[in-house]
């Protein structure tokens, strides 16, 4: 427990000065953080240089140039008055434009043209140094050669230095924080060997008391140095160490300068202590500053990694991959037919999951990432689950492909799982990345649905269909408006005596630009698109408007029965949804039920048995559609409740050359009629099959021998 707290101590030390290692985007947060700091700095220069400039001109130049007596030229009152404020003001604004354009001045002339101007100007100031010392000769000159040299001399590095980098910058040159660093360093040099100029000369004035030299005794102006020493403090925010080794070796050599160097004054006591007490609150401020700095910057690097970064495999996000992409794209460093959109899914992902638990599985889909990487290079990004999504160099990319699945089936040599890919040409620079990469994905599912091996490329066909489906999910609010939806109703008969006892209600789209539209092509879209409820809801709305429509004309309407998607019960509240419309148009419960396809079962099994209590507390008898195609079968019997079982047609598909299929249909209706279940067979086409259904006690049947889906005029004609 000590050694845990002293380290943990240790480590609280080592951040506070600075000993620790930075990532990449501390660094340059801290970098920017110093930019934003010397824009603030340089304007603060320039307020106040712009303030003195105008109190030196009223205090000394018009008092001097109204004087009969003067002598002097205007050019040298004003320099001998001002020279230091123009001085620092043109540097200043070249440090303040600097910053402004860090890494925006490539190719940029105007930001360029206002680095330069600034720059030169303050250069030129620099020129007129000679007359510092042709029209300060006195009997004792207050500053001494070295301090005038270093305040020039580091004037003028620095907008050299500035000139050199923003021409750079301005052709394309490579950018870091190297050039930064030093600049705002030499900003820092300006501004100390300033205040030490004017501390200095201010520390060493004299005046003459009864005909003898002595020390000024209202100097003032030691706060100059101070004031540039704060400067430094807030603009070096690298590491507290550095800070702290560049501040104290900047305090303790002026005070060594004033205290040896300017006799017979010496430094007083009570300033010393204010002197150490200004350098320790400098020295807290810089390692404050920092440490607060440090702590936004990690901050916000976990927030953008969490936004950039895929926590599992350190993959693009999707949202980060089509953002970036977008950019690429539009800044037109990739050509068209150059780069191509990806889809990328592991198939028998599942079964790694199952036989080896969710941690190797993390493992595989780690490894995918790396390969992915490794291969083919470029953006990458994992879309979802075991889907991956990449914009990468249209190289060489079925070879590419095959080579990644040798890899995968080496890493994975038991379940040997496959890679499947849907590829898009990149050929528009207006097409959104998101749009490319569900592109790619339709390749991809159309490959898969007809078994096309490991890749399939977009073609023209993919997309005439592409654009189809596009189209049904973006119309599919303006088809319910518009009555573009139609029902339709397929007779349900009573296996005993033939007799029309209701029907399904079925869809058909009949489109203005495409025509009639199939389920087929429309319900999988909206399924994906989670839009299926509004399609559903409306159906149902107008079977109930039907129904009301024949209660309204005195007659006996018969029950409809109605499916729901699986999609229904995750996407929205669809049993709340189904009684709002039931009640509007006030329809007894008995005339509607509500078809669950069996695969709706695979899903959230406990909300969906909650769905279905709730149906039967409202009083509607739920049916099961589609039993035994393929799914849980026997076993939602056990644990859901279903009021009638409506035979999938596969039943009937091997009727007459496979006597299995009545043994097995024969089974089902008995094991029905045991648990208290209704039965419906659906596919029924010939008089054989029906005969065969009613001897086993089917008690409906539904069917082309019966009749084809048709609108409801001409089914309500069957009823008269």
């Amino acid at each position: 427990m000590m050694k845990t707290f002293f380290q943990n101590a240790w480590n609280n030390i080592r951040r506070i000065f600075g000993l620790h290692s930075n990532s990449k985007y501390v660094r340059d947060y801290l970098n920017e953080a110093n930019v934003r700091s010397g824009v603030f700095m340089s304007a603060i220069i320039f307020v106040l240089e712009i303030w003195l400039l105008i109190r030196q001109t009223n205090k000394y130049i018009i008092p001097t140039m109204t004087d009969p007596s003067n002598t002097n030229s205007l050019f040298k009152v004003v320099f001998l008055n001002t020279s230091n404020f123009w001085l620092l003001l043109s540097f200043g604004v070249t440090m303040f434009f600097a910053c402004l354009g860090y890494k925006k001045i490539n190719g940029n002339k105007k930001k360029l043209i206002s680095i330069l101007i600034p720059a030169a100007i303050s250069l030129a100031f620099c020129a007129l140094m000679p007359f510092e010392f042709i029209y300060s000769k006195r009997p004792i000159v207050g500053v001494p050669l070295y301090l005038l040299i270093s305040l020039y001399a580091s004037i003028a590095l620095f907008n050299i230095f500035v000139i050199i980098f923003s021409v750079y910058h301005y052709r394309g040159g490579k950018k870091n924080y190297i050039p930064t660093v030093v600049t705002i360093s030499l900003f820092a040099l300006v501004c100390l060997s300033f205040g030490m100029k004017v501390s200095y000369g201010d520390f060493s004035s004299v005046r003459t008391i009864d005909g003898q030299l002595v020390p000024n005794p209202d100097y003032k102006q030691i706060i100059c140095f101070l004031m540039m020493a704060m400067y430094v403090g807030c603009l070096l925010i690298w590491k507290p160490y550095v800070s702290i080794a560049i501040i104290g070796s900047i305090f303790i050599g002026f005070y060594l300068l004033l205290e040896y160097t300017v006799s017979p004054r010496k430094f007083p006591e009570g300033d010393l202590v204010n002197y150490i007490t200004f350098l320790i609150s400098l020295t807290m401020i810089c390692i404050s500053i920092y440490v607060q700095r440090v702590n936004e910057a990690e901050k916000d690097e976990e927030l953008e990694y969490l936004a950039t970064k895929d926590p599992l495999t350190d993959l693009m996000s999707f949202e980060y991959f089509t953002s970036t992409v977008n950019k690429v794209i539009k800044e037109d460093t990739v050509k068209k037919n150059e780069w191509v959109f990806l889809f990328v899914d592991v198939v028998g992902f599942k079964v790694i999951n199952d036989q080896k638990g969710y941690l190797k599985g993390n493992e595989f889909l780690i490894k995918i990432g790396e390969l992915l990487r490794e291969i083919f290079g470029g953006y990458i990004s994992r879309q979802a689950d075991d889907h991956y999504a990449l914009f990468t160099e249209n190289i060489d990319i079925e070879n590419k492909v095959q080579i990644l699945n040798e890899k995968i089936k080496e890493y994975e040599p038991i379940v040997r799982p496959d890679v499947k890919f849907g590829a898009y040409t990149f050929v528009k620079k207006e097409e959104p990345s998101r749009e490319g990469v569900e592109k790619a994905r339709y390749a991809y599912t159309e490959a898969r649905n007809k078994s096309l091996g490991d890749i399939s490329f977009y073609d023209e066909k993919m997309h005439d269909q592409y654009r189809l489906n596009q189209y049904v999910v973006r119309h599919i609010d303006e088809a319910i408006e518009s009555n573009y939806l139609k029902p339709y109703y397929q007779p349900v008969v009573a296996s005993k005596d033939k007799k029309l006892i209701g029907a399904e209600v079925l869809v058909r789209w009949i489109d203005p630009k495409y025509g009639m539209l199939s389920p087929v092509v429309f319900v999988p879209q909206l399924e994906n698109a989670r839009l299926i409820h509004k399609l559903d809801i409306a159906m149902l709305r107008n079977a109930c408007k039907h129904l009301r429509e024949e209660i309204d004309a005195g007659n006996k309407p018969l029950a409809l029965s109605i499916n729901f998607s699986r999609m229904d019960f995750i996407t929205v509240d669809i049993v709340s949804m189904i009684e709002e419309v039931v009640n509007e148009y006030q329809i007894d419960k008995d005339l509607l039920h509500i078809e669950i396809t069996e695969s709706a079962l695979m899903d959230d099994q406990d909300k969906l048995k909650y769905a279905i209590d709730r149906l039967h507390k409202f009083g509607y008898k739920v049916w099961l559609d589609d039993f035994g195609s393929g799914y849980s079968s026997f076993n939602v019997l056990k644990d859901f409740s279903f009021d009638v079982l409506k035979l999938d047609m596969a039943f009937l598909s091997s009727f007459g050359s496979n006597p299995k299929a009545k043994t097995i249909i024969g089974s089902v209706v008995e094991m029905a009629k045991t648990l208290g279940i209704g039965t419906l067979c659906e596919g029924v086409e010939t008089k054989e099959q029906a005969d065969f259904l009613s001897s086993i006690g089917v008690e409906r049947l539904q069917g082309y021998l019966y009749g084809k889906p048709e609108p409801y005029e001409a089914y309500t004609s069957r009823q008269k």
